[in-house]
């Protein structure tokens, strides 16, 4: 096992006072924590996989069943606006550019729907719940597509999916650029205010959009996951 010394020297002296700090000033288990977070990190991208690919499916599906009915003869509800109803968003100028680099990276102009939906980023879908997308998206289509999430209105559910989705990306990007996750973190919520989150809070929202995503099956995609066991066995 990597000393503590030598975790110090590999990580920068920097990195690992953040896990010293969490540690209590106690470096052996500093390194233990630090080897922790590595172990969940793998752990949550696995679960991450999951509750992505369920929820854009469930997206793309709830979309071209709406365009499907109310402009048939829209072929790709990615690429043509004309079934937004008056007063709607069409996508803005971010979103329009992820759709055109998922479309290069999947195959160019020709490339399928599927390719294309297979390509786009994880910030995306978080946006399409956003309340940008309330009159064009989320009131027309998406509401009823969601099962269980509390709230009397269409925009009360659709502000609480947000808030997870803000929170989970959130944690995938700190996942992605290797920063610390076992300390909690401050993120923005509805209104300027401000919040403060655990990792097992921001766990609670992956299980929470997933049951709201696929609710018949929540249990089952997440029976494997590794992240309540690891959860319980932080060293600190």
């Amino acid at each position: 096992m990597v000393s503590p010394a030598e975790l110090e020297h590999l990580i920068s002296p920097q990195r690992f006072e953040t896990y010293v700090t969490l540690a209590h000033g106690d470096r052996s288990l500093a390194a233990e924590l630090y080897e922790w977070t590595g172990a969940i990190a793998g752990a949550l991208f696995t679960d991450f996989r999951t509750v992505e690919i369920v929820f854009r499916n469930l997206i793309d599906q709830a979309l071209s069943r709406h365009v499907a009915r109310v402009a048939p003869r829209v072929k790709d509800w990615m690429r043509n606006s004309s079934w937004i109803p008056v007063g709607g968003h069409w996508w803005d100028r971010d979103a329009q550019k992820a759709l055109t680099k998922a479309r290069k990276h999947a195959g160019g102009p020709w490339a399928s729907h599927g390719a294309a939906i297979a390509e786009v980023s994880f910030g995306f879908w978080r946006y399409t719940v956003s309340g940008r997308y309330e009159e064009s998206f989320w009131n027309t289509a998406l509401d009823h597509a969601f099962t269980g999430i509390p709230g009397h209105a269409p925009g009360d559910r659709r502000r609480t999916l947000e808030q997870s989705m803000i929170n989970l990306l959130g944690l995938r990007n700190r996942l992605a650029h290797h920063e610390p996750i076992a300390k909690p973190w401050t993120r923005k919520l509805p209104g300027g205010r401000k919040g403060t989150f655990t990792l097992d809070d921001l766990y609670g929202d992956l299980v929470k959009v997933m049951q709201w995503t696929a609710p018949a099956l929540a249990a089952d995609l997440l029976q494997p996951s590794r992240v309540p066991g690891l959860l319980a066995a932080r060293p600190c």
